[in-house]
């Protein structure tokens, strides 16, 4: 059984009309009676949608979902249905989310999703094609899939997310920010009683492994269980202290002599921005910091701009609007904060480094409108390191031209990450229009955009269709260096 993630960015139909945006996620369980299902998870951007007062004069989103899974030319489960936000009296509407189960015999299915907005015809709908697999085991012991979860509660209620006696609310995503500091997961263990024999002790064990699967110290906790038909796991790892990085949270079965029976992972990521205490520095002990030869306001200001492709949220703000109209010492007293957070023993030697970079990126990606570092490849370049390999193909008539960026791991600490530009206007700048990075753009209708120079508006192309698919025999060198960079 695996999990997969799935991420439909929204594509630029027309000026006004965004489409919807929408994550999904899937996992499948097991019911003792009717056997294998798999469980299809929705999460709406509400803000993506288009509104309508319902008859009690309060504003929805409705979103239109086709659901099928066949095999070949055979469909075995099919649902069609419409997902609704919650009614509000504001015109813009709130995320919500939507659930669908499929009782399903073991084997080899093609899932395929269309949504749309029901409100709103003039956005194209989405659509997905990705192949599942079912398996179970009908004598041995196995676990369901993880499904990562942002809240529980008792059951008061049923509900289409209640399950073993809890409401379980999906975190529907793999990405774990700076501000979450736990992981809540669930999962099911099957068959320990025909196993173990009824009300038999056992444990099962869970942690997070790094993506080589080594063991994140004090992560490891084993829980004592009794032998039953179903028993479902609920639990919650702190991740507080984890940096950032690509990892699996590792479930398994132990048996009364401690060896293993069974075992489940699902990957996610972290990203952890770490923050250092600091007391910022005063009149006097800025005169005595290298910032103090900085004495052209204006100039100053140039450099701390240079800054954002690597500042926080806040930092970016505060660049953006506060330091706009302020004087030269508060942009001092800013500029030797921001280094000073990043590196207390020696900030005007971190800012010298990143210096270094801001001016190679200037000369290779600067044009005559814009700095380096406001260039899409400067601030990937100054954001996430150099890259391992960078292809460049500017000359096939086929394709508008491109360069792929692979990382075999970033300075943020991911690990064999991608990026896609490429330029229809045909000067030197250009644009991101594909990374499998999180909060990145995603755009899964890539290939066709790239491959649609002859066209004359390749950026309202609504295409999504199988794109996300990739097909290994197509020969296709723009997919080839895509997922085979050198």
């Amino acid at each position: 059984m695996r999990q997969l993630l799935l991420f439909l960015t929204c594509l630029l139909l027309s000026l006004n009309s965004l489409a919807v945006r929408v994550f999904i996620d899937h996992q499948t369980f097991y019911n003792s009676e009717t056997g294998p299902y798999l469980e299809v998870v929705f999460s709406f951007e509400g803000k993506s949608m288009k509104t309508i007062k319902n008859a009690e004069g309060q504003y929805i989103a409705q979103a239109k979902c086709n659901v099928i899974l066949s095999q070949g030319n055979k469909v075995f489960q099919f649902a069609k249905f419409k997902a609704n936000s919650t009614p509000s009296i504001l015109p813009t509407a709130s995320d919500f989310m939507s659930v669908e189960r499929f009782p399903l015999a073991d084997g080899i299915y093609q899932l395929e999703i269309e949504i749309s907005d029901a409100n709103d015809s003039l956005k194209e709908p989405l659509t997905y094609s990705q192949p599942i697999a079912i398996s179970h085991l009908p004598e041995g012991c196995f676990f369901s899939d993880i499904a990562f979860l942002s809240a529980f509660t008792n059951t008061i209620q049923e509900n289409a997310f209640s399950k073993a006696g809890y409401d379980l609310i999906p975190y529907v995503s793999n990405y774990y920010s700076t501000k979450l500091n736990g992981l809540i997961f669930y999962a099911e263990l099957y068959n320990s009683r025909k196993l173990l024999g009824k009300k038999i002790s056992f444990a099962y064990s869970f942690c997070i492994t790094d993506a080589l699967q080594n063991e994140v110290p004090n992560s490891k906790r084993i829980i004592r269980a009794e032998a039953e038909e179903v028993i479902p796991i609920i639990q919650t790892i702190d991740i507080s202290n984890l940096i950032s990085g690509d990892y699996k949270v590792k479930l398994e079965m132990l048996d009364r002599e401690g060896k293993v029976v069974c075992t489940q992972f699902r990957d996610f990521t972290r990203n952890k921005i770490l923050e250092n205490t600091y007391t910022p520095p005063t009149s006097l002990d800025i005169a005595n910091t290298f910032v103090a030869r900085y004495t052209n306001s204006d100039s100053l200001y140039a450099h701390i701009q240079s800054c954002l492709p690597i500042a926080e949220s806040v930092e970016r703000n505060t660049i953006d609007n506060i330091l706009r109209n302020v004087d030269l010492r508060t942009r001092q007293s800013f500029m030797y904060t921001f280094w000073y957070r990043r590196n207390s023993i020696n900030p005007e030697k971190a800012w010298n480094d990143y210096y270094q970079e801001v001016r190679a990126v200037q000369k290779e990606f600067g044009t005559k409108i814009k700095a380096g570092w406001q260039t899409d490849r400067g601030r990937v370049y100054l954001q996430y390191g150099k890259p391992s390999t960078r292809v460049i193909r500017n000359n096939n008539p086929d394709y508008w031209p491109f360069e792929i960026w692979h990382y075999y791991a970033t300075n943020t600490g991911l690990r064999d990450r991608r990026f896609l530009f490429y330029n229809t206007s045909l000067n030197y700048d250009m644009e991101l229009l594909h990374s499998d990075i999180p909060n990145e753009v995603r755009n899964y209708d890539w290939k066709n955009l790239v491959r649609s120079r002859k066209m004359n508006d390749p950026a309202s192309t609504g295409r999504i269709g199988n794109n996300q698919a990739r097909d290994p025999y197509s020969g296709d060198e723009l997919e080839d260096l895509w997922y085979n960079p050198h």
